[in-house]
């Protein structure tokens, strides 16, 4: 689906600073506007002037303003809409610039999570343990691949520093809401870590079955065994089951439906300086994701029709990531690497009715090797720039190509302006490729497509207590896999590359530090979606 036009407002007053820098560097003095995002380059270096539009939201901020899940934290950014499908634990998508919601890559302490084709459900993601939250807006395909098409949102564990310390905290609210949670963190320069253990729930908005509940374990450890070599591990598990009552018309009538998952990332990020200038990283991820669906007779009479529906899914991704990163003179930083990944689906079905049991199956797997290149750096005193370019390798499609380039001018340490351009792509769900039975897949389709640009300026006053963001951005989206019920002939395929859209709009950021408690903090964003090719849809909507 695409939006025609959106505008959105966001105000938010914390009781801690809302940009948090990451402890993985020490940010330059010359930089005042914003700190390095790791996610934006994958390299912690800060430069004169920072080249991407990014948003950090630091985990203890959000905490403190009583923000638990996730996709409200990602509702104080702008040119970001969430959309549920009910109440709370009900299917959430995002999306992010006018795109489609499996246009954002999704991130977990570097763990893709986006099932394969782009969509990720952000219901039960919590901020228990979050450090911070990275939004990098734009494509990302150069460093990510597929699906960073709008943009690129990376959440990440806490690590522990400092003294060895306990906290646990417990809430009640209305709808029987619940909330506690119980947390050990602690570290050294050397070694640290925390570990969380969490549990949300709560009784729904509806007359009955429309319970909640999320439990939620989280940790890392990281260890420096020496100046030139570090490493990290963390994970993050969630086990959420939400009970609805709806009928697909809306009816309040279903006294047993429900739909569970289970999800578990684990990753492991190590490094290795071999010379002041010469430094090795390698990433390890892996993803499971198992979606359950359950929806048996309501009584024992409930035999017509469709009256019974069950489902099962294993979902994985597991990838390696090895790069080199090389200081070329005195202030560029080149990153080459390569990317390996598989990703895999195996999925059931029962369907009761009147008409006998129906059985479902389905699996696909696929895999996919990236090769990327990156340099960025300071040109001069005042100017930043980042280029990248990347090839991926698909089983499925074939090869494609993204690039990237961006640039930043500083005057000042209170002005700058930045602009980039950039392509990327969201490759084709399994369903789309390789359905069968009622609906057949197009094994030929090709990645849905976007090129973009954008242009930006940032303002902040002496000492930066106060600051304001404008963005303006155009996008160019094309190949879009659209279904068709009717198909050319019998037995061939359902979906095709065939529509299109563009997608502009402008953001707004501001920021007020009005003590070093206190911050205010607002955003309005607008966004003009105009679909371009309607492809199989002749509806008086379609354009």
């Amino acid at each position: 689906m695409f939006f025609r036009s959106t505008a959105g407002l966001a105000i938010a007053v914390v009781g801690t600073a809302i940009g948090a820098q990451s402890p993985l560097r020490t940010a330059s003095p010359r930089d005042t506007l914003t700190p390095a995002v790791i996610t934006a380059t994958r390299v912690a270096i800060t430069t004169v002037a920072p080249t991407s539009t990014t948003t950090i939201l630091s985990g203890d901020a959000l905490r403190a303003q009583g923000i638990t899940r996730v996709q409200d934290a990602l509702r104080l950014v702008p040119g970001a809409t969430l959309v549920s499908g009910g109440p709370i634990g009900s299917q959430t998508a995002l999306f992010l610039r006018g795109g489609n919601s499996n246009y954002v890559r999704v991130l977990v302490d570097g763990v893709p999570v986006n099932d394969a084709g782009g969509s990720v459900d952000l219901a039960n993601f919590t901020t228990d343990n979050i450090d911070r939250i990275e939004v990098v807006r734009g494509p990302g395909s150069v460093l990510y691949g597929s699906d960073a098409v709008t943009g690129v949102i990376q959440i990440f564990t806490h690590d522990g520093s400092g003294p060895l310390a306990f906290r646990a905290g417990a809430e009640n609210g209305t709808a029987q809401s619940r909330h506690a949670t119980a947390s050990l963190s602690g570290g050294t320069a050397r070694a640290g870590g925390s570990l969380s253990a969490a549990r949300h729930s709560t009784d729904g908005i509806l007359p009955f079955n429309n319970r909640y509940v999320n439990d939620v374990l989280s940790g890392s450890v990281r260890i420096a065994p020496d100046t030139m070599t570090d490493a990290r591990l963390a994970a993050r598990w969630s086990a959420g089951t939400y009970q609805y009552p709806t009928d697909f018309d809306g009816t309040v009538n279903d006294r047993n439906a429900e739909q569970s998952d289970h999800r578990l990332t684990l990753s492991v990020d190590a490094g290795r300086r071999i010379t002041d200038r010469l430094g090795l990283r390698v990433t390890l991820a892996s993803h499971e994701f198992l979606p359950r669906s359950n929806d048996g007779p309501d009584t024992a009479g409930d035999t017509v029709g469709f009256f019974g529906f069950y489902s099962r899914s294993v979902r994985t991704h597991r990838s390696a990531d090895l790069r080199v990163n090389a200081r070329v003179g005195g202030h560029t930083t080149v990153t080459v690497g390569a990317e390996v990944a598989r990703d895999r689906e195996r999925s059931s079905s029962l369907s009761l009715s009147a008409y006998g049991p129906n059985a479902g199956g389905f699996e696909a797997s696929r895999h996919n090797t990236g090769w990327y290149a990156q340099a960025m750096g300071d040109a001069t005193t005042r100017v930043s720039f980042a280029v990248g370019t990347r090839l991926d390798a698909n089983s499925a499609f074939g090869r494609f190509m993204t690039e990237r380039a961006s640039v930043a001018y500083a005057p000042n340490r209170l002005i700058r302006a930045r602009a980039a351009v950039g392509t990327a792509f969201k490759a084709p769900s399994f369903f789309e490729n390789f359905a069968t039975g009622y609906v057949t897949g197009n094994a030929a389709l090709k990645p849905e497509r976007s090129q973009s640009a954008e242009l930006g300026l940032d303002l902040t006053t002496a000492g930066g207590a106060a600051a304001i963001k404008l963005t303006g951005y155009v996008q160019r989206l094309r190949d879009v896999i659209q279904y068709s019920a009717t198909t050319p002939s019998p037995g061939a395929p359902n979906y095709f590359n065939v529509a299109g859209a563009n997608a502009n709009g402008l953001e707004l950021e501001a920021s007020w530090r009005l003590s070093a408690q206190t911050t205010v903090a607002t955003g309005y964003s607008w966004t003009d979606t105009r679909v371009t090719a309607t492809g199989f849809d002749t509806s008086a909507s379609a354009s």
